[in-house]
């Protein structure tokens, strides 16, 4: 952001954005006659800063007002904090209280940056160019680059709030929620294929994507991944904790990490040597889920159903392998197949009804004994968190569960209530890292003191802003993408580990994994959210067997295990063609451009989302592929999280990617002559054309 040290020159005659609506917005008189029209921001020392509708802000001596205006000016200091918003803001006044918070931070910064060896900063960074913008907001809200005429059409836009228009209709678009989708997989740790044999984690990928679409809250969303019972093909939502199935001290810290963006994971194993955090708090919280199994449980029936109805099973289906002609070697294998498949189906959340966490065996410390019983008992920040909402509504007095609740149930009512002192909190301050690059406390899973944070009031802002938003991501995102901040050039000076940034501006930072495969998929498809997976329907329909009924019987379970086995064929048969088929446009001239789309001999199923291929290689958006993608994938080795780790990706470059983007088969694929950047150019005529096509923004 420009910043003056007059009044008047550049701010007199700022042209105002339409739509751009600052509150309080007044017309300011100088000494000299002269004014500007402008919304008070702060006055510190003997500096007045104001900021115009454009959202640039100016800095310059409060003795430069009239007399009037500079009372004006001191009774607006005295009267309201510079970020109060009313309860139904638009996302510019929001946008802009934001701005002022940011701004204060780096007018605060300067002797930080100096005992750094570092020049204190003027204000935000200059405004991004439209080529810079256009760029930026393509990748950051639908992963992918723009396309050559989405580029053209924005830059050649005149209207004064053609970025707002842009970022809302990037907003509503299919790359929002495939985007979104990477970030939330990744935090998540998504996987499609989970360690337990035959258990894929699809139906889960479903619920979370079709929620993303349909813009549910991430409050919304958060309860009933905490809530959720039954299998997960018959409840998506189900697959967050079955992710962890049998490791429910591993799923609470995660759950405390990503959700709370408190780090306790150490006190699993001992007090915490960093914070307050005991072991014995610790297994306090995980006695909320002392009552839940994740394995074994199947409904209307105890553990020791699954196997009794696999031994009642398998004697009746080796008869009818056997009767079709089926050798011993055959069977065997078959035997072992069938048996993790009816296996899948042990996987399930269930509450008991009985507490059985204990405290461990090797447990050390004098407030209680190995093996102790533990009850549950909500954590606090501070001695004030207990009259909170959040608290009461859910405990006692004494921290003991209310009755009309299940423990699971009050601590995801207590998780995610908006009082919650860190649940607004830690999903703000991770939205803001996704637009910045870093969050403003990093890292975001460990927001152990919000005071000591770089700028604690505009932490608390965002906080208060995502409550007011109601937890939705895209109303929030809108407002963060609408900021002056974010609309400045990227800053690219080194910033050291540990050293404090003021959000001047985003930071200059690598593409993700899926970012740069997508933007291949852009290149390669022309449309890349047209092409999406298949068949995922079939799998919960082929996995699902119901072990509590007595009346299942072995011709049924062959069936069904016949139609989970298809699956692979299936999808393959969805490979509907090439390189050349890409693209909207059909090129008939040479026989490119054939629909993909098929029946399959005998089967009644027409292909029409069929996925192209080049090589090995299915071509699709990085969401629409396994999660994660398989070894010596593109995606693998640009950096894709392996869904271990929390925020588990990675953006280390390495000389294998440098070989990759030179020679490899994501680079043959766009020079290959098939590609559609080929065949765009054969039909460009002039020869400024061609130049253009490949040196657009997009490119």
């Amino acid at each position: 952001m420009k910043q003056t040290t007059k009044l008047l020159g550049s701010v007199l005659f700022t042209a105002l954005f339409a739509g751009s609506a600052l509150a309080e917005i007044r017309t300011w008189t100088d000494v000299r006659g002269r004014q500007v029209t402008a919304s008070f921001v702060s006055i510190e020392a003997d500096n007045i800063t104001l900021q115009t509708a454009d959202g640039n802000m100016h800095r310059f001596p409060l003795s430069n007002l009239s007399a009037e205006d500079q009372a004006i000016a001191k009774a607006a200091k005295a009267s309201a904090p510079a970020a109060s918003i009313s309860a139904n803001a638009t996302p510019a006044q929001a946008a802009t209280a934001i701005d002022r918070l940011v701004y204060s931070g780096i007018l605060a910064s300067a002797a930080e940056r100096t005992k750094i060896g570092k020049k204190p900063l003027a204000g935000f960074n200059a405004p991004a160019s439209d080529d810079q913008f256009v760029r930026r907001v393509y990748l950051d809200i639908t992963g992918r680059i723009p396309t050559h005429d989405e580029a053209k059409a924005f830059i050649s836009d005149s209207r004064k709030d053609k970025r707002t228009r842009l970022i809302d209709m990037l907003l509503d678009s299919p790359g929002y929620s495939s985007h979104m989708f990477n970030y939330l997989a990744e935090m998540l740790r998504v996987k499609d294929r989970l360690e337990q044999d035959n258990l894929r984690g699809v139906p889960y990928i479903n619920w979370l994507q079709k929620n993303i679409e349909s813009n549910t809250s991430w409050d919304k969303m958060t309860y009933e991944m905490l809530t959720a019972s039954g299998k997960m093909w018959h409840n998506g939502a189900a697959g967050y904790l079955l992710r962890d199935a049998g490791m429910p001290l591993d799923n609470l810290a995660n759950t405390l990490a990503v959700f709370l963006g408190t780090d306790v994971a150490c006190a699993q194993c001992h007090d915490h040597p960093f914070s307050d955090w005991t072991q014995h708090q610790f297994y306090e919280m995980a006695s909320f889920f002392g009552a839940t199994t994740t394995r074994g449980r199947v409904s209307g029936g105890m553990s020791g159903m699954n196997a009794d109805m696999t031994q009642k099973l398998m004697p009746d289906i080796k008869s009818l392998l056997e009767k079709s002609g089926m050798d011993t070697m055959a069977m065997n294998r078959v035997d072992n197949g069938l048996r993790n498949y009816i296996g899948a189906n042990r996987a399930i959340v269930a509450d008991t009804g009985s507490n059985s966490l204990k405290l461990p065996h090797d447990y050390k410390y004098k407030d209680a004994s190995p093996g102790d019983a533990v009850s549950p008992k909500l954590i606090t920040w501070s001695k004030e968190d207990t009259s909170l909402p959040c608290y009461t509504e859910n405990v006692t007095a004494e921290g003991a569960v209310k009755p009309e609740k299940s423990p699971r149930e009050a601590f995801s009512a207590w998780v995610t209530h908006p009082s919650n002192p860190r649940f607004a909190m830690a999903i703000a301050n991770r939205m803001w890292k996704r637009a910045f690059g870093l969050g403003i406390v990093d890292p975001v899973t460990n927001i152990d003191d919000p005071s000591a944070s770089v700028n604690p009031q505009l932490l608390s802002h965002l906080a208060t802003e995502m409550i007011r938003v109601k937890f939705n991501l895209k109303d929030f995102m809108r407002i963060i993408f609408n900021t002056r901040a974010y609309q400045s050039e990227a800053t690219s000076e080194v910033i050291a580990m540990g050293e404090p940034y003021y959000f001047q501006g985003p930071l200059l930072r690598r593409m993700t994994a899926e970012q740069a495969w997508d933007s291949y998929m852009t290149l390669a498809l022309g449309d890349p959210d047209k092409y999406k997976k298949p068949l995922d329907d079939l799998y919960s329909k082929s996995i699902d067997l119901d072990l509590a009924n007595p009346k299942l019987d072995a011709q049924t379970v062959l069936i069904k295990y016949n139609a989970y086995l298809d699956l692979a064929r299936k999808e393959r048969a969805l490979m509907g063609g090439g390189l050349a088929e890409a693209g909207s446009e059909m090129d008939t001239k040479k026989g490119k451009g054939k629909s993909p789309a098929k029946k399959e001999e005998g089967s009644d199923m027409m292909m029409e989302n069929a996925s192209l291929g080049y090589g090995n290689l299915v071509l699709r958006r990085a969401a629409e592929l396994d999660q994660p993608a398989p070894p010596g994938h593109f995606l693998i080795d640009f950096g894709q999280s392996p869904r271990n780790l929390i925020d588990g990706g990675s953006k280390i470059g390495s000389v294998p990617q440098a070989l990759m983007m030179m020679n490899g088969k994501a680079q043959e694929m766009l020079t290959n002559n098939d590609s559609l950047i080929f065949r765009t150019m054969e039909k460009v005529k002039s020869s400024s054309e061609k130049v253009e096509k490949p040196c657009s923004p997009a490119f």
